[in-house]
């Protein structure tokens, strides 16, 4: 790998690790927020879907944008506009204020995937290390963002995460301006040649997909917006005496950090078994952790919540390598845009929907919920073993008659 190459994947994971810092930033700090702007779960639920909803609708543009504009460009866009405005959240007096430039910070990171995607495959030679770094830095941002978020806020107040992540971004936008990176030819289209088309079982494989990816996405954001208090709320250890916030976040963000090991090993099996099996596993075991959340604590809901992240993060690259399979290849760009935006955009409901079941129901009951989720996220997965075996049936049929 090349000096410029490290540069781009150097900044990639970075910017990568800054997105989900920028996504979790609220969580770890509810207790708080819901001080400073006297208010409740429900309303906090509604801020993290709206930044959510923004986060998702926007990766559809993004991944257009990103075939016509220079993907390094776009980055120093997120990462000097979602800096910016999470700088001047320090003066912010209104929930409905913070509500709507969170909503703004998470439009910006909606730029991000798309086009650190595009740049990575068109920029560094060795694709698929590359891809891997870029993975685990985004997971380990999922990780640390408890902990770190819950650590600055109880130290230095609520606004302190906010300030602290919009300078890194602010930082992290100037190299970006520094990095040459080569700028890709749009292919010309062939009248005389036109890709093929999708039959039947693929067009309902690829439904079926989107709609356990769907649930899944739902069971993201309704178990991460919640996390960190739930753990502060349920967790009482004797050896760490910090308060609910500081603990809920370090507990939160150890069982987390599962999630980067899941992803690998994810990864790595689907190259040697059928990746719809390894998928169904893994939502199957998914949604035993999350049931296991929602009736234990201490050390039992800690190695419940460790289990959850661990198959969770781990059905993502097995995910990746399905759409990629279900999809012809000139439609991958905006297969993968449909899955960020399902995931993201329509499985932010769950925040809402989640702040209002605590409540009226307490905190376990999200868990409860959210074990549905899996349950027919898991459901879904079977079937798509069933439709993945007509389709080699059919892959069969064709050779044999050929």
């Amino acid at each position: 790998m090349i000096k410029n190459e490290k540069k781009i994947l150097g900044l990639t994971a970075a910017s990568h690790n800054l997105v989900h810092l920028y996504e979790g930033v609220l969580p770890p700090i509810i207790p708080l927020v819901m001080v400073q702007f006297s208010t409740d779960y429900f309303h906090l639920g509604i801020v993290v879907s709206i930044f959510s909803y923004a986060f998702g609708i926007g990766s559809l543009p993004a991944g257009w944008l990103s075939d016509r504009v220079a993907p390094i460009r776009l980055i120093a866009l997120y990462l000097f506009g979602a800096g910016l405005l999470s700088v001047f959240m320090y003066p912010v007096q209104n929930i409905w204020i913070y509500g709507m430039m969170m909503g703004l910070v998470g439009l910006l990171c909606s730029i991000y995937h798309p086009a650190s995607n595009t740049l990575i495959s068109h920029a560094i030679t060795e694709k698929g290390q590359a891809f891997g770094i870029h993975g685990i830095a985004g997971s380990l941002g999922v990780a640390i963002a408890p902990v770190l978020s819950a650590w600055l806020g109880s130290g230095f107040g609520w606004e302190a995460p906010h300030i602290i992540y919009g300078i890194m971004g602010i930082l992290a936008g100037a190299f970006a301006l520094r990095i040459h990176a080569p700028v890709r030819k749009r292919p010309v289209y062939d009248a005389a040649n036109p890709p093929s088309g999708m039959d039947r079982i693929a067009i309902v494989r690829l439904i079926i997909f989107y709609c356990s990816a769907g649930f899944l996405g739902l069971t993201y954001k309704g178990i991460m917006t919640f996390l960190p208090v739930y753990m502060g709320e349920q967790v009482q250890l004797s050896f760490l005496s910090a308060d609910k916030l500081t603990l809920g976040g370090t507990v939160a963000t150890f069982t987390l950090l599962s999630g980067a090991v899941g992803q690998y090993i994810g990864g790595r099996l689907v190259d040697r078994f059928g990746p719809e099996k390894i998928y169904a596993v893994a939502i199957g075991a998914g949604a035993l952790s999350v049931w296991g959340m929602a009736v234990t604590t201490n050390w039992l809901l800690i190695l419940a919540a460790v289990t959850y992240a661990f198959f969770y993060f781990a059905t993502q690259p097995v995910q990746n390598f399905m759409l990629s399979r279900y999809l012809p290849l000139h439609r991958h760009g905006i297969g993968f845009g449909t899955q960020f935006f399902i995931t993201f955009g329509v499985g932010s409901t769950a925040a809402a929907v989640s702040g209002y079941i605590a409540d009226h129901h307490g905190l376990p009951s999200i868990f409860y919920a959210m074990t549905g989720c899996f349950a027919v996220s898991s459901v879904l997965s079977l079937v798509l073993i069933y439709y993945n075996r007509l389709a080699q049936n059919r892959a069969e049929d064709g050779v044999a008659r050929s």
